[in-house]
């Protein structure tokens, strides 16, 4: 199989790419090239409970996450989608993509995957009372990543594609603003976090 070919169909599946599927393949990601109908994002309620907050009181919803889907259950899964790639040569497509893009954005880049994400690298960085006094070692506290959504992936595109509903199956009663075991929720109060910038303390986070 032409390395080029797998690739471009592991895009198209993974992205969801209309007409992007290679030699007339369909091969459709959770649900096809939109999103089924079947498919849903449940929510839980919490209250804030935080006093010092000007939302103290509120009740939020927050994102329940139902698992944390791995490398190798995203390959299996793709390859149950119609493809002639065995999950193998999808998992080994995936795993050198992974590696490439963290030696990339390493060495200065974004790469971006569009309907994903731009990845880039960001410091968070203390500040210096002047330029001079500025010391990489001394100054720069870390380097984290940098995801910025693009295309279907964009909080405008998602927010009109999902199906939202109330989990059945918890007790807003005992859920407070305080604290998250979902990932990417957001914050208590009628901000939200966004995915790939880093604020803590008297650290500076970069631009791009």
């Amino acid at each position: 199989i032409p390395p080029l070919l797998l690739m471009e169909w592991l895009f198209s599946s993974l992205l969801g790419r209309p007409g992007g599927s290679p030699r007339g393949l369909r091969a459709p990601l959770l649900g096809g090239w939109g999103v089924s109908n079947s498919l849903m994002l449940h929510y839980k309620l919490y209250q804030n409970k935080t006093k010092a907050s000007k939302a103290y009181g509120k009740w939020f919803g927050r994102a329940v996450i139902n698992q944390t889907i791995s490398l190798d259950q995203l390959a299996e899964h793709m390859a149950n989608h119609n493809t002639p790639y065995s999950k193998g040569a999808i998992q080994g497509v995936l795993t050198d993509m992974v590696a490439c893009i963290r030696e990339l954005v390493l060495d200065g880049n974004a790469v971006k995957i569009p309907n994903l994400a731009i990845f880039s690298a960001g410091l968070t960085t203390k500040g210096a009372d002047d330029k001079a006094a500025f010391i990489a070692g001394k100054n720069i506290k870390s380097v984290h990543l940098r995801a910025r959504s693009t295309g279907t992936f964009t909080r405008a595109e998602l927010s009109r594609a999902a199906n939202v509903t109330e989990a059945m199956v918890y007790n807003p009663s005992a859920s407070s603003g305080g604290s998250s075991s979902s990932g990417g929720s957001s914050s208590g109060g009628d901000d939200s976090s966004s995915g790939g910038s880093t604020n803590d303390g008297d650290s500076t986070p970069t631009g791009k």
